[in-house]
C-alpha cells in the first residue's frame, strides 16, 4: 500500500499458473516495494541499517534528526536515499551508490527520524570509478580534480592512470597500483588526458 510493503505470503501458482495470467492480460512487475516504515526506531536492534529519503537543499546539506549534515553541491536540489549503517552513512541516487560519508550518529544511537524505514540487505551499486590519464612531471606530483598527487621521482615522465572514486585515487602504472590517495573534496574531473608536448627541437 502506498509503495510499502504491507503483508507477504506464499504463493501456490506455478509456472502454468503464470504463464495463463499472462494470456488474460497479468504485467510484469514494477521495482519491489520499499520496506514497511519503522513506528519505533529505538525497539530495533543495533546494527539494523535504516533509510530516509530527504531532499538535498541548494547548497548541499540536507536535515536529519534536527542536524546538519553535508552532502555535496553535485547533488544539491536532488532527492536521494540516506542510508544509516552503523558508523557510516550512504547517499544513494538514481538508483546507484552516490557517496559514503561519516555518520554523524554513532553506531549504536537510534535519533528519531521521520520517515525512517528498514533498509534493504544489499546495498545499492557504486558507479564505475572514473579514469584520467597524467604524464608525471619532474617533480613527481600530478594534478587531478584540483588535488595534487605525489606520484614518486621513479615515474617521471611516464603516464600514469589515476581512477578516481568517491573518496580516493588510485594511481597505476601499467596496470599496477603504485600509490593510494585520500581524496579531501569533490571538485570534478575536468581533464582526462595527459599532456604531451611535441619535444622541442
Amino acid at each position: 500500500m502506498n509503495g510499502e510493503v504491507v503483508k507477504t505470503v506464499p504463493s501456490n501458482l506455478d509456472a502454468e499458473h503464470l504463464h495463463h495470467l499472462k494470456l488474460l492480460g497479468a504485467r510484469a512487475t514494477g521495482p519491489p516495494p520499499a520496506p514497511p516504515a519503522v513506528d519505533h526506531v529505538g525497539d530495533l536492534p543495533s546494527h539494523q541499517a535504516l533509510e530516509v529519503e530527504r531532499t538535498v537543499d541548494s547548497n548541499g546539506w540536507i536535515i536529519l534528526a534536527g542536524q546538519r549534515v553535508k552532502i555535496g553541491s553535485e547533488l544539491a536540489n536532488g532527492r536521494i536515499t540516506v542510508r544509516l549503517d552503523g558508523h557510516v552513512l550512504h547517499a544513494v541516487h538514481d538508483g546507484l551508490m552516490a557517496k559514503t560519508l561519516p555518520s554523524p550518529f554513532t553506531a549504536g544511537e537510534r535519533p528519531r527520524l521521520r520517515g525512517a524505514r528498514v533498509a534493504p540487505t544489499r546495498l545499492p551499486p557504486a558507479p564505475t570509478a572514473v579514469s584520467v590519464e597524467r604524464k608525471v612531471p619532474t617533480d613527481g606530483v600530478v594534478m587531478v580534480a584540483r588535488q595534487r598527487l605525489r606520484v614518486g621521482l621513479t615515474y617521471t615522465g611516464r603516464i600514469v592512470t589515476i581512477y578516481v572514486d568517491d573518496t580516493h585515487f588510485h594511481v597505476a602504472c601499467e596496470g599496477a597500483e603504485i600509490s593510494l590517495h585520500a581524496r579531501k573534496d569533490q571538485h570534478p574531473v575536468t581533464r582526462w588526458k595527459a599532456k604531451i608536448h611535441a619535444p622541442k627541437i
